[in-house]
């Protein structure tokens, strides 16, 4: 249960301090290079079977005896489960933004590009540039770059917000037009990287937008082959023609300057044309490769795979991502304990919504280099020492209470739709900045940006008067 925003500085100091917890960290960091591959593939199963079997549905319906009306509710449950499992894919690209999907660095940035962050469309790399400066800087309203997104996308808010607001901001999304441009603003920081908020991008004076420019017209030159080869030409045509495209794409990447690609404070494990090259080259692999299959066959491979797969891309994957990027740090503070929560969820639900680990995420928050298998059974550690079990919010269901009750408090945890109002706002006068995030990684400026942002840090004005628990309303940080 969290405790007084005046208590909560010391106890971060205490428990940082702890030599238990320094001496048990040690085992919780520890990492593999196999572990992960489980995660990927059972995400991968349950794709290719959701595809599989609605398509077996929708091929055999008539010969069961149902009527057309059962490919709604068949589609549905199928967008469901793709979308959740793309969510599980991109939890795990997220896992190798911190270098902790595999221990090997080569590795890690290969298998979270190739299986994971290209077929829906982002890149580890462009997400790291994004997501650091939220663990750096979190919660900050200047220099958290959730909040950016966030307003780009639509789906700012500001904190306390009732039940009834958090509940239509929601609803709303049913009609589906904010989930396209949350999705395509997504797509714009974690893909392309056409954003200037995240403070490790450098200005890039001349800087020409070749690459990307050439990664959509790769995208759709090989959706326009592939329809025209089914409609007017032969199954042979559809590789070919793709390979061509794709081929003459890479030419150019190949004779581009360096000064052609983004430029970043934090070094990349490869090349940049190996980001636009790889991107390009999976999208290809899988719509030509479809269309190949569906033409040779007659089976309705492609078509299925593009109204599930990249159906779910555009509708059901961004809608567990607002699900859970809103609430995970909204009406939350600026404290090391005290930024965001841990989530107690049915499989079901953590599946969809919290992938990876992230229901457990002050844990993750607090250091964000222990591989998500591990979070766990740190939090259940942690809970053993005073500092962390009495600062911790733990949150129980989205909308509906758990009758479980706290044991230390006889109290039951709030859920969802509790902890984002005005009772549970978090007011803590510490501004934790987690420079441990960029330890592993080569940074141009490190020093310069490090002090400013210490800088930013000692200026902010918070809320520190034991006597005023009322916080202004707060906006948004996923």
């Amino acid at each position: 249960m969290a405790t007084g925003h005046s208590h909560q500085s010391t106890a971060a100091r205490l428990l940082r301090s702890d030599p238990v917890v320094k001496k048990k960290l040690r085992e919780f960091l520890e990492t593999d290079n196999h572990t992960n591959f489980f995660f990927i593939a059972r995400a991968w199963f349950i794709i290719v079977a959701s595809v599989a079997l609605a398509l077996l549905f929708f091929l055999e319906r008539e010969s069961w005896g149902l009527s057309f009306w059962w490919n709604i509710p068949v589609f549905i449950v199928g967008l469901l489960t793709v979308g959740a499992s793309q969510h599980q894919l991109a939890g795990a690209a997220h896992e190798a933004v911190h270098h902790t999907l595999f221990k090997n660095r080569k590795l890690n940035e290969l298998a979270g590009d190739f299986l994971c962050a290209f077929p829906i469309l982002i890149s580890v790399h462009q997400f790291r540039l994004y997501h650091l400066a939220h663990h750096q800087f979190v919660n900050d309203p200047k220099r958290d770059p959730d909040f950016a997104l966030l307003k780009d996308s639509g789906h700012w808010l500001k904190f306390p917000v009732s039940k009834a607001k958090f509940l239509w901001m929601m609803f709303r999304q049913i009609f589906l037009i904010d989930l396209v441009k949350y999705i395509l603003v997504r797509v714009r920081y974690n893909t392309i990287g056409t954003h200037a908020e995240s403070p490790y991008l450098v200005s890039g004076k001349g800087r020409n937008r070749i690459p990307e420019r050439g990664a959509i017209a790769v995208f759709f030159l090989v959706i326009a082959i592939s329809v025209a080869g089914q409609r007017w030409g032969e199954a042979w045509m559809i590789p070919a023609g793709s390979l061509l495209v794709w081929g003459l794409y890479a030419l150019v990447l190949r004779s581009l300057q360096h000064d052609a690609y983004e430029k970043a404070k934090i070094a990349p494990v490869f090349h940049p044309r190996l980001r636009f090259a790889g991107q390009t080259a999976v999208f290809a692999l899988i719509v030509a490769g479809l269309s190949f299959w569906q033409m040779t066959t007659g089976l309705l491979v492609m078509r299925a795979f593009t109204f599930l797969f990249y159906g779910a891309t555009v509708t059901t994957l961004p809608f567990f991502l607002i699900l859970r990027q809103v609430i995970q740090h909204g009406n939350g503070d600026r404290g090391w304990l005290s930024n965001t929560r841990v989530f107690q969820m049915n499989p079901f639900v953590r599946y969809a919504i919290f992938p990876f680990g992230m229901d457990y995420h002050l844990p993750h928050h607090m250091y964000a280099t222990i591989p998500h298998y591990r979070l766990r059974a740190f939090h259940q550690f942690l809970l053993s020492r005073e500092q962390y079990r009495e600062n911790c919010r733990i949150v129980d269901n989205y909308v509906i209470p758990s009758h479980t009750e706290d044991a230390t408090t006889s109290e039951r945890n709030p859920t969802v739709v509790e902890v984002l109002g005005p009772e549970y706002a978090c007011v803590s006068d510490e501004i934790h900045i987690d420079d441990s995030v960029l330890d592993n990684w080569e940074v141009e400026g490190k020093d310069a940006l490090l002090r400013e942002g210490r800088i930013t840090a000692s200026t902010a004005h918070r809320i520190s008067s034991p006597e005023d628990q009322k916080p202004e309303p707060r906006p948004l940080a996923g």
